[in-house]
C-alpha cells in the first residue's frame, strides 16, 4: 500500500485570501517539498502534487480534512486544475482521529508528538505555522533564508506526522 503524507504551508488561513507557499509530500522514504513564490509556481506545485498522488492508496494528514485539502481544492479551482482524483484517495486525518479517540489537552501536531516523546528536529519548536506568513513576506522580497525555513518547517511537520502515524497505527487499524 502506497501511503502519502501531505502538508502545506500557506500565506493565509483562507484560500481566497492567500496562496500556497509550499506543498510537502512524503511517499516511502522520498520527502519532497515544492515551494511557490508566484501564482505560476503555485500552479506548477499543484500539478506536481496531482501527478505524484496518482498511484497513492492513502493520504495521511494533520487536520487535512479541515484545512489542507479544502485549501488545495480552492487554489486548484483558481488555476483550473482538476483535483477530482484526490477525492478518490482514502484519507486519514490524524488530527480528527486523535480528537475522536484520545483525551489530550491539546491536539496540535507539536503537542501530540511531544506526548509521544517524538521530537521534530531543531526547527520544529522554533516557530509555528502562524509564523509562516512573516517568513513568506521576507521570502517574497528575496530572503533565501526565510524560504529555506519555510521548506524546513514543512519537512519537519511531515516527518513528525509520519512518526505520529507509526505510533498510532495499531490503534488506528483496529478502530475501524
Amino acid at each position: 500500500m502506497v501511503v502519502a503524507y501531505v502538508d502545506i504551508e500557506t500565506s493565509s488561513k483562507k484560500a481566497d485570501e492567500g496562496v500556497i507557499i509550499a506543498i510537502g509530500l512524503l511517499i516511502g522514504d522520498e520527502l519532497e517539498v515544492r515551494s511557490a513564490d508566484s501564482l505560476e509556481e503555485e500552479r506548477k506545485a499543484l500539478e506536481w502534487l496531482r501527478e505524484k498522488l496518482k498511484d497513492c492508496d492513502e493520504l495521511v494528514t494533520w487536520y487535512g480534512s479541515g484545512f489542507d485539502i479544502p485549501f488545495l481544492f480552492t487554489r486548484a479551482i483558481v488555476h483550473n486544475i482538476d483535483l477530482t482524483e484526490l477525492t478518490e484517495i482514502p484519507m486519514l486525518d490524524l488530527c480528527q482521529w486523535s480528537r475522536a479517540n484520545l483525551l489530550l489537552s491539546s491536539y496540535s501536531l507539536e503537542s501530540v508528538a511531544r506526548f509521544f516523546g517524538i521530537s521534530g528536529g531543531k526547527g520544529f519548536k522554533e516557530f509555528r505555522g502562524t509564523d509562516i506568513l512573516a517568513l513568506f513576506k521576507l521570502a517574497e522580497r528575496g530572503d533565501n533564508e526565510a524560504r529555506r525555513l519555510i521548506v524546513e518547517h514543512c519537512k519537519e511537520d511531515i516527518t513528525v506526522l509520519k512518526l505520529v502515524h507509526e505510533r498510532l497505527m495499531p490503534l488506528v487499524e483496529h478502530s475501524g
